[in-house]
């Protein structure tokens, strides 16, 4: 069985949200600092919220609205959101299989959030989740 899905930093200040219109139970999710919530939409764009979480405050302000947060409590591990045609920058994986951080490719280079090794994504992951 595949695992639940991760986003790294590879979606710093990219944030395409093709992810979200591919999920079958809307458990991506945006922070909007407006309302300081965890919004999914409906649809990416539509601006209709599916769902919907208040935030851990200590984890959400790593990375706040330049990224997108997967609840893996929500998550089914259905593989859509990771498959290789639907991000562009490949910033999704398996939990399984995130790697270790050694970069291959250079994105998001003038980012300050830069340079986590991909499985803090993991942990960071489970924590953006306060409710």
């Amino acid at each position: 069985m595949a695992g639940v899905a991760i986003i790294t930093e590879a979606c710093i200040a990219v944030k395409d949200r093709a992810c979200v219109d591919v999920c079958p139970v809307q458990c991506i999710y945006e922070y909007n600092p407006t309302t300081n919530r965890l919004e999914s939409e409906e649809q990416a764009g539509s601006g209709i919220v599916e769902n919907e979480h208040t935030p851990n405050v200590d984890a959400i302000a790593i990375f706040s609205d330049s990224i997108l947060y997967v609840n893996l409590d929500e998550c089914t591990s259905c593989t859509a959101c990771y498959q290789p045609d639907v991000c562009p920058v490949g910033a999704i994986y398996a939990e399984e299989h995130v790697p270790d951080g050694t970069p291959t490719i250079k994105y998001n280079t003038t980012d300050p959030n830069k340079g986590h090794d991909h499985t803090f994504f993991v942990e960071q992951s489970r924590a953006v989740f306060a409710d």
